[in-house]
């Protein structure tokens, strides 16, 4: 089967409780992340939702639902329970720093369950791992450059 893993972490000059709110928004992820085209939020509870989610690469696309855990302000973890998925993980952590920043920890582990969809798995999932981190950090500078925290 096919299997994708990708760790990363960074420094984001933003407070983290505001990098979790950015995470934690996963409606507006399609404003911002390249690879979704849609993020919508179809159960809500006290610290969790469920979401469908629709990853494209030009033409190819895959809609899948996901089920996030919210322990504010520190993690957010992401499961999908689709049966595509064998498993599919995103661990995202939160720590400030001495100057009052974010240092973000960001680990994807997807394995694909379906040999038919395997290459787009693997396209969409790697594309995905590999840009991530960047997109936030980049939607971090562009709302929070002129305000600190």
């Amino acid at each position: 089967m096919s299997y994708t893993s990708h760790r990363e972490s960074r420094v984001v000059a933003a407070s983290v409780e505001r990098m979790f709110d950015l995470v934690a928004d996963v409606e507006r992820y399609p404003e911002f992340l390249p690879l979704i085209r849609s993020a919508t939020i179809v159960r809500r509870e006290a610290s969790a939702y469920k979401t469908e989610q629709v990853l494209a690469l030009g033409p190819l696309a895959h809609r899948f639902l996901t089920h996030t855990e919210l322990k504010r302000p520190s993690a957010i973890l992401v499961t999908s329970p689709d049966a595509s998925f064998r498993r599919f993980d995103i661990r995202w952590s939160f720590e400030p720093t001495p100057e009052g920043f974010c240092h973000i920890s960001f680990a994807l582990d997807c394995e694909m369950n379906s040999l038919l969809l395997r290459p787009l798995g693997d396209a969409l999932v790697t594309k995905m791992a590999a840009t991530m981190v960047n997109a936030f950090v980049g939607r971090a500078r562009k709302l929070y450059t002129t305000q600190r925290g």
